[in-house]
């Protein structure tokens, strides 16, 4: 029997990844209409043929404009949007030693830039009704610097913020933030990452985890739980002490 959530109409951006995809897909099937959005693709037609409940709304998360008339057209066509999930994302190889600086914006534009158009888009209608749910892909490894991942890291340390600071501002407005802070998840996200992944997930399991804790409008939804406690306690740490965690940490797990 599918799970019945407490949205109607969810827009998800993002909604050609694996994630993102799994949530439109499992939003649906509880009976949930979904605007899935991406840039315009084979993978965005299949997610939207596959289920009656999903309509596609092709767009560019770095196009501001672009997006505010996506969210106008899926209040008019769905009803209004009371979830939006900010899920567009990318990952680049960091290298010291070659550093790809146009990989490193790309990197910026999309996993942070593109979160907060979308919000944009989104917000104002919430706020006017005094309602609404929205959710930012972060990920636990915003939360303290580790080998590979400069550039994805600080993209998402900037996610992290600004959850933080919206959660503050919506404080007694009707609209939650929730970030979602996931750990390693086999995707093509980051099927380039060299480093070892330890504590790996399925894009299945992954979005199971995020819609049973997330009608529940929580601030944060982090897992797993050893390397949420792990990064979170490394971030806490003095910075000398932190990055020898992660030091002997690496060592430890080969």
């Amino acid at each position: 029997m599918a799970e019945k959530y407490p949205w109607n109409v969810a827009w998800i951006t993002g909604a050609s990844g694996a994630i993102c995809g799994e949530l439109a897909r499992r939003l649906a099937d509880g009976g949930v209409k979904v605007a899935a959005t991406a840039r315009p693709s084979e993978a965005l037609d299949r997610i939207a043929a596959a289920h009656e409940n999903i309509t596609a709304y092709p767009a560019d998360v770095l196009d501001p404009g672009a997006l505010k008339e996506t969210a106008a057209r899926i209040g008019g066509e769905l009803g209004a949007i009371d979830l939006v999930v900010a899920g567009a994302g990318m990952y680049e190889p960091f290298d010291i030693r070659d550093v790809d600086l146009a990989g490193f914006g790309k990197t910026m534009a999309l996993n942070v830039t593109g979160v907060m158009n979308t919000v944009a888009a989104a917000l104002p209608a919430m706020l006017a009704r005094g309602n609404g749910h929205i959710a930012l892909m972060g990920s636990l490894f915003g939360y303290t610097g580790w080998p590979g991942n400069g550039g994805y890291g600080a993209s998402k340390a900037a996610v992290i913020n600004l959850a933080e600071s919206l959660a503050l501002e919506l404080h007694k407005t009707g609209v939650d933030i929730t970030l979602i802070s996931p750990g390693f998840v086999n995707t093509q996200l980051n099927a380039s990452y060299e480093g070892k992944k330890h504590f790996v997930m399925t894009p299945e399991r992954c979005a199971k985890r995020i819609l049973k804790k997330l009608p529940n409008r929580p601030y944060e939804i982090a897992f797993p739980l050893q390397v949420e406690l792990f990064l979170k306690m490394v971030r806490a740490a003095p910075n000398g002490l932190g990055r020898a965690m992660i030091r002997a940490f690496i060592k430890a797990m080969g």
